[in-house]
C-alpha cells in the first residue's frame, strides 16, 4: 500500500515517528536523510510483520524498490541505506564503483556491496537517473528461466545491444549470449 501524506517526521530515542495529526502518529521505517515537515509517500509491507516505510519522494521509494531485491539487502538494509545518503549520492558512489564506501554501512558487507555495485551499475538509464524498468524486468525474466543474475547483469551492463529491443527479444538476445559464451 503506497499513499501520499503530509505531516512531520521525528525522532524520538531510536525510533521514528511520522504524525499525521497533533495527536496521531505512526512508527516508521525511516528511509529518508529528510526529517521534518512536509509531504512523503509512506509504503506499508505486509511481509511477515507490518511495517512503514517512508520516502520523501519517488526517486527514493524507486531506488528503494530496486536495493531491496538486490541478494543480501531486502527492507531493512535498503532503508539503512537510504536513511544514510540521499538519492543522488548513492547513486554517485555506485556509478563510481565505491564498494568500499558502500561496505562502510551498518549490516553492509565487502560481498553485498559488490553486489549492490554490480547489479546496479548499469541499471540507470539517462541523466535524471531514472531506473530503468526493463534492465530489471530482463534480469528477474532471466533469474526466472534459470540464468545466474550476477552473469545477466554483467552482460546488460557491459553491452548495450539490448537497449534496443524489446522485452521478449531482449531475453533471447541475453540467453543466445549465455549459451555462446558456456
Amino acid at each position: 500500500m503506497l499513499l501520499k501524506v503530509r505531516g512531520t517526521l521525528q525522532q524520538e530515542g531510536q525510533s521514528y515517528w511520522f504524525s499525521f495529526k497533533p495527536d496521531f502518529s505512526i512508527e516508521v521505517v525511516k528511509c529518508t536523510t529528510k526529517v521534518g515537515e512536509g509531504e512523503y509517500l509512506l509504503f506499508a509491507s505486509f511481509d511477515n510483520d507490518l511495517h512503514v516505510f517512508l520516502f520523501s519522494n519517488e526517486e527514493e521509494l524507486g531506488l528503494f524498490q530496486v536495493l531491496k531485491n538486490v541478494k543480501g539487502v531486502g527492507n531493512v538494509k535498503a532503508s539503512r541505506i537510504l536513511s544514510l545518503y540521499d538519492v543522488q549520492e548513492l547513486l554517485d558512489m555506485i556509478k563510481a564503483g565505491q564498494e568500499e564506501q558502500l561496505a562502510l554501512l551498518p549490516g553492509i558487507g565487502e560481498r553485498t556491496a559488490k553486489r549492490i555495485v554490480v547489479e546496479l551499475s548499469g541499471h540507470f538509464k539517462n541523466a535524471d537517473n531514472a531506473t530503468d524498468d526493463s534492465f530489471t524486468e530482463i534480469v528477474n525474466a532471466a533469474c526466472d528461466l534459470g540464468y545466474d543474475r550476477k552473469v545477466v547483469t554483467e552482460l546488460l551492463s557491459r553491452n548495450t545491444e539490448w537497449r534496443n529491443k524489446n522485452l521478449e527479444d531482449a531475453l533471447r538476445w541475453v540467453i543466445k549470449e549465455i549459451n555462446q559464451k558456456a
